[in-house]
């Protein structure tokens, strides 16, 4: 077994990379629950800045994502006290892989050499952290995720393009779930380690990045110097970007076809049945290659099918209305297909699937990544998100999406188990004395902050933050954008609040006294 050397790092850098985390920079981003301090706030730069000097990006040789600061940031993003911030971190630890010093250093000149090579995660992270340091993440993610010569043009003669885009959805999405942590906390070692992680990341099928979308990525070396900036409604100021220009008038987005009604007609098209294209059955873990082979025997086609959701990039309105669809589509794709595939599923009870709620938590941080990419680059990230987001809906089995079930049977309250709620007689004058949980979201926020699971956390701030923005939305009102979807004038903005009840009864409302349970890996492949 080689022996590795442990890597060193400045402490005056690693202070400077790790500030006081900031506020997601536009309002389609989660706003903070109440409860941070001083002392919470120092306990999780201890934390992060740990993980970041002593642990690598892959805990295991499979390459399962070390994402502990994931789940401290989630935390504190729920108000955890510091107690919980590092209990949370001790669950991460024991299973981790040591850091170690990379062979060589990595530069401009050779940055192309040693990508999807998990011995220069080191040198690539030392290496992000300098530009970032040096030019802030704006024109760092351009440059080196969504330029021409990030992804279309050979870094030199006869090399192949370094397909960087592509690799940012990489893995489950967790290069840009990381970088995207990053974004909206306004912290650059978070943000070096997100672009590090997509550099030591194979890319997937070219299929996810196809030509007729990229094509004209040439752009973004156009626009990328005024426009990033100018999109920002409001700055983080640890990154030192300087002013922001005043945003562009706002302008009406155009209207094209909705995300759900392309999930929609792939569920009723056989073409994409996992039969026809004989998927094998899944590997019941994160090594599922489903996905993989989906793009390799299908992703032309899907490519095509996305072509009709457009983005303008310029124009704000539409890429919040694009995200917002997103939303909508993968909370759909987690909750009612889970809910619907119950009676199936190995468990009999709501099948959580862990490739769907990637697509919750990971389209949570749009937002707060597209607030620094120029509007070229916000519609190549937006439309292959997209394309990704069908091509696992099929990889997962394409499953049925009951809507009207779904509304007449799963509570809008969701409520703790009875036996853990107070049992003392509520006081005379009490408002509504027979209630013991007036508000769902605290139950569910309190007993989310203590359970060990790293992914839940993420899960319910999101649909938290959905429901915050959307949880006023009447039934019918997704029916007249023009959804084509069976059921849809029943979706209204309660399926946030009832797909966050569903799964803590999946996962376990430990806090009150029941055992932990797991993320669901089968699929759905029993369905046709």
């Amino acid at each position: 077994m080689t022996e590795h050397r442990a890597p060193s790092f400045d402490q005056a850098k690693l202070d400077k990379l790790y500030p006081i985390p900031s506020h997601a920079p536009v309002a389609q981003a989660p706003r903070r629950f109440p409860g941070v301090t001083p002392e919470s706030t120092a306990t999780l730069l201890d934390t992060l800045k740990d993980n970041h000097v002593k642990w690598h990006i892959f805990f295991n040789e499979k390459h399962f994502h070390n994402h502990t600061s994931h789940h401290l940031l989630a935390l504190y993003h729920l108000g955890a006290n510091s107690e919980t911030i590092k209990a949370a971190y001790a669950t991460h630890t024991s299973y981790q892989r040591k850091a170690y010093e990379s062979p060589g250093a990595i530069s401009r000149d050779n940055f192309h050499e040693h990508l999807a090579d998990e011995d220069y995660y080191n040198a690539y992270l030392k290496f992000f952290s300098d530009e970032l340091l040096d030019k802030g993440p704006a024109a760092v993610i351009e440059e080196f995720i969504f330029s021409p010569r990030a992804n279309i043009e050979p870094p030199k003669s006869g090399k192949e393009p370094m397909q960087m885009a592509n690799r940012f959805l990489a893995g489950l999405l967790h290069p840009l779930i990381h970088t995207g942590y990053g974004c909206e906390f306004g912290i650059l070692g978070q943000l070096a380690e997100g672009l590090a992680e997509t550099a030591v990341h194979s890319p997937l099928a070219p299929s996810l990045t196809p030509p007729t979308l990229m094509q004209y990525i040439g752009a973004a070396t156009n626009d990328a110097a005024n426009a990033t900036v100018s999109r920002l409604t409001s700055l983080f100021p640890s990154f030192g970007l300087g002013r922001a220009a005043p945003p562009a008038e706002p302008q009406a987005p155009q209207k094209t076809v909705h995300a759900l009604t392309l999930i929609s007609r792939l569920m009723h098209d056989d073409h994409f049945s996992y039969k026809t294209i004989a998927l094998p059955p899944p590997e019941e873990s994160e090594e599922d290659t489903s996905l993989e082979r989906v793009l390799h025997l299908r992703g032309a086609e899907l490519a095509e099918i996305a072509q009709e959701w457009t983005v303008d990039g310029t124009n704000a309105a539409e890429v919040a209305s694009k995200i917002e669809e997103l939303f909508w589509t993968n909370v759909v794709l987690f909750g009612i297909a889970g809910w619907g595939a119950r009676a199936k599923s190995k468990t009999g009870k709501f099948n959580a699937d862990f490739f769907f709620v990637h697509l919750v938590t990971s389209s949570l941080l749009l937002p707060s990544i597209v607030a620094y990419l120029s509007p070229t680059s916000t519609a190549i990230l937006l439309r292959t998100y997209l394309l990704n987001t069908l091509a696992l809906y099929v990889a997962r089995g394409r499953p049925a999406l009951p809507v009207a079930d779904f509304f007449d049977s799963v509570s809008p309250a969701p409520a703790p188990p009875a036996a853990s709620l107070p049992q003392n007689t509520p006081a005379d004058g009490t408002l509504t004395a027979e209630n013991r949980t007036p508000s769902a979201w605290l139950a569910v926020a309190q007993s989310t902050l203590e359970h060990p699971d790293d992914h839940l956390c993420k899960l319910q701030r999101s649909l938290a933050h959905f429901d915050e923005l959307y949880g006023a939305t009447p039934a019918g009102h997704l029916k007249k954008l023009g959804v084509e979807l069976d059921g849809v004038e029943r979706l209204d903005g309660s399926l946030f609040v009832r797909v966050s009840g569903l799964a803590m009864e999946r996962l376990g409302w430990m806090r009150e006294g029941e055992a932990r349970e797991d993320w669901d890996f089968e699929g759905f492949f029993h369905e046709q």
